[in-house]
């Protein structure tokens, strides 16, 4: 007869001691989390009053705290914003803030629509979204690592029940990346199937592929200070690195140089405009304005004597030097001081 194997005793109360213990670190990190959420909903609420005591307006509705148990996102249903002016006023419906664990250096933000913005001086605009995301790294004091991106996004003129058409942008997918807020600048944004429509002539336009791509010396930061004239753009440069737009008909326009505009005001710039497959562009524009198509026609036929690449795109040189353009050798007229 076979004698019967007992459990040994140590090793029951191993397991018994291995249990209760990640039971205790489940409940320290449970409790952990609930605190520092709660922490988090008290910053912003303090936030909040600072914003309200300088003049502005800030509200997030239902504030709440979610993620739990590998991020911390803070959440409102809803959110509004207005300057001490009054000459901007911002909403939109839920916003959640927050990292995960695993990359909790990574901010990550996502915004649900709609939402509404009002300028003084402008139309207001209502936008909405399939998907729309936010991030950034954050070292030190300036967020690093900037990226937004957007599916199905669909911004539209609020108007008088009576009056045309609003117009109306619309893109398939959008992705703008930027480097830093305080360093040399570095942006870049991609786009799918651009669409504008509402005015006649630009829903003729088809749908639009692009790529902008600019560098700087200055930061996105020193753009936003003004000289003592006021302006923002004086003794500021940047290159134009690439500036694509794609057509349905394979054609495209690239634009590509350096920008400046001096301490006077003038621009200045040494732009390269290519062009694939002309005869195409020319259609496409002749479609949307139909009553400038002789002049159109008149422009690609030039456009025919232009240098070309060795793929047989034309090439425009455009010369901006004290606010006087030019391409090639025709004038085109003088720019306004900027």
């Amino acid at each position: 007869m076979v004698a019967k194997s007992r459990p040994n005793p140590q090793s029951s109360k191993r397991m018994t001691w291995g249990i209760l213990f990640a039971l205790v670190i489940v409940i320290l990190y449970t409790a952990g989390w609930f605190y520092l959420a709660s922490m988090a909903k008290d910053r912003v609420r303090t936030e909040l009053a600072n914003t309200a005591g300088q003049g502005e307006t800030l509200e997030c509705q239902s504030l709440s705290a979610r993620g739990y148990p590998f991020s911390m996102y803070i959440s409102c249903s809803g959110f509004n914003f207005r300057d001490k002016d009054q000459t901007l006023n911002a909403a939109t419906s839920a916003v959640n803030v927050g990292a995960s664990l695993f990359s909790f250096r990574t901010v990550q933000t996502q915004l649900t629509g709609p939402a509404a913005l009002a300028m003084s001086g402008a139309d207001p605009l209502k936008a909405d979204w399939d998907n729309l995301k936010a991030s950034a790294r954050i070292d030190g004091r300036s967020p690093q690592n900037i990226s937004l991106s957007a599916d199905n996004l669909r911004v539209q003129t609020v108007t008088a029940e009576n009056a045309a058409a609003p117009a109306t942008l619309s893109l398939l997918g959008l992705q703008f990346d930027l480097n830093s807020l305080e360093e040399p600048l570095q942006a870049k944004m991609t786009f799918d199937d651009l669409r504008l429509t509402g005015d006649k002539s630009l829903a003729a336009l088809p749908e639009l592929d692009g790529l902008i791509d600019i560098t700087s010396p200055a930061s996105l930061a020193a753009f936003k200070e003004p000289d003592e004239s006021g302006s923002l753009l004086r003794g500021k440069s940047l290159q134009l690195n690439q500036m694509l737009f794609l057509l349905p008909s394979g054609a495209s326009i690239s634009i590509s140089g350096p920008l400046a505009v001096d301490s006077e005001g003038l621009a200045n710039a040494d732009l390269k405009i290519r062009l694939t497959n002309a005869p195409a562009i020319g259609q496409t524009l002749q479609a949307a304005f139909p009553d400038q198509a002789k002049n159109i026609n008149t422009v690609v036929f030039a456009l025919d004597s232009m240098p070309k690449d060795e793929t047989g795109a034309t090439i425009v040189p455009v010369l901006i030097k004290e606010g006087k353009i030019s391409a090639g050798f025709i004038p085109l007229g003088r720019l306004p001081l900027l």
